[in-house]
């Protein structure tokens, strides 16, 4: 059951409907009909708050109960009430860090199994892109040993007009797929790698960068690179906080003075900027066109203003958190380095939970492909058998990048036989996720 239909609640709906019966609730009756017709979910129009309204969408019989709405109480009161009726698995999407924070320190008390914190999610992801050159998305999976990334092959890049196994030259890596127009393209050692294809790699974390450094001109961000970020609202703050954590010292431009004192007092590596970026005296006294990177944590309008500005100016690479997901395109069309969209990865995040069958998920390119980590256990069809054997028995579109054993990492190849406790990272055409789902 979803409560809560807005932009994460129908992702979320959207990539859970072909597997699980999903009911929805919400109480603007459009957005409950639009679901309905195009996921085929039960919808029911009302307050999710009303436990009329939550028996009438079964929610006795539900398994798992995600409350997705933009309002963080009315999604803590929807679990509790789950808690109380059923024994459904309970998930809340949370915006206040406070809270948070406060059901770190009790976790089901609140009556939510699990809560994830849109902010603190969005930092992350966007940090996590920005440290590989070029990336246009990335994901660490098996506890950080294994890295995918996701990068668009420029006209006159290295590999371009390279079949993949000339391009193969890290022994670390494997290419697991290539997003062609609006083709998936599971490689073989004979595929050519085109100028516009979309690349994704599996591999080690080192050798993923590596291949970031080949391919493209871009400069890997440094630790003590000019990183500057525009807003000092809860996101650029988690933004900030995931800077320092990998042991960055940004800039922090904010135009509240209130604000600015508070921050002041709340970082530790952080310069905090008093300044308004719409202000043109201060675009014209700031040095802001230094930066090696300029984040923009404001609201859509201006973040996509900004950008065009950094680049007037010089900047190097830009981010952009993006919260309307009609504006993700835009963003990218102009030429915005990395577009995180909160929305995007909360859904991801809260999708992962509730499949059975992975412990971690990054999905790719409109939805059109993802990579999974799976836990081998013994009932599925990878355990005991060869890749080459299990291709046989999977369909064309799931490619095995990584196996983790015994915290050690295996490059696979075709002689390569799984075990049972293995951790298999692979790329997954989203075509072929139930008939994987299915096996695994």
């Amino acid at each position: 059951m979803i409560v809560g239909a807005g932009d994460v609640g129908t992702h979320i709906a959207e990539d859970l409907a072909d597997v699980h019966d999903i009911a929805v609730v919400d109480r603007d009756e459009e957005d409950i009909e639009r679901l309905e017709a195009d996921f085929g979910v039960t919808g029911v129009t009302g307050d999710g708050r009303s436990l009329d309204t939550l028996e009438e969408a079964g929610i006795r019989d539900a398994e798992v109960v995600i409350a997705s709405t933009d309002d963080d109480a009315v999604n803590v009161m929807v679990c509790g009430t789950a808690r109380n009726v059923t024994e459904a698995h309970t998930i809340a999407r949370a915006k206040s860090p406070d809270l948070y924070e406060t059901w770190q320190h009790f976790e089901s008390g609140l009556g939510v199994d699990m809560m994830l914190s849109v902010d603190r999610l969005t930092a992350e992801s966007l940090v996590r892109t920005v440290a590989l050159p070029g990336a246009l998305a990335a994901n660490t999976f098996v506890d950080g040993q294994v890295e995918m990334a996701e990068f668009e092959v420029e006209e006159g890049a290295p590999i371009a007009g390279k079949t993949v196994e000339d391009a193969d030259e890290y022994p670390s890596l494997t290419f697991a797929g290539v997003l062609r127009d609006d083709d998936i393209v599971i490689p073989s050692g004979e595929t050519v790698i085109e100028a516009g294809d979309r690349v994704v790699v599996i591999g080690s974390p080192s050798s993923t960068k590596r291949f970031a450094h080949a391919l493209t001109s871009s400069d890997s961000l440094e630790t003590d690179d000019d990183v500057v970020i525009v807003g000092g609202g809860e996101v650029g703050t988690q933004v900030a906080e995931a800077f320092e954590r990998e042991g960055y010292a940004p800039r922090l431009i904010e135009h509240d003075p209130d604000r600015v004192a508070a921050l002041e007092e709340r970082f530790e590596r952080t310069t905090v900027v008093e300044g308004d970026v719409r202000s043109f005296s201060f675009l014209a006294d700031s040095d802001m066109g230094d930066a090696d990177l300029l984040v923009g944590t404001l609201d859509d309008e201006t973040n996509y203003v900004l950008a065009l500005l950094a680049r007037d100016m010089g900047v190097e690479y830009t981010a952009a958190v993006v919260d309307e997901a009609e504006y993700g395109d835009l963003f990218e069309t102009a030429g915005v380095d990395v577009v995180v969209q909160p929305h995007t990865v909360v859904a991801r995040q809260t999708t992962r939970v509730t499949r059975g069958y992975t412990d971690e998920a990054a999905v790719l390119e409109q939805d059109s492909a993802e990579v999974l980590e799976i836990t081998v256990e013994s009932g599925s069809a990878l355990a005991g058998d060869s890749l080459s054997d299990v291709a046989l028995d999977l369909p064309d579109g799931f490619v095995i990048g990584a196996v983790v054993r015994n915290g050690t990492l295996r490059t696979p190849r075709g002689g390569t036989v799984i075990q049972t406790g293995d951790h298999v990272v692979a790329f997954v055409d989203t075509d072929d996720l139930d008939e994987v789902a299915a096996a695994l």
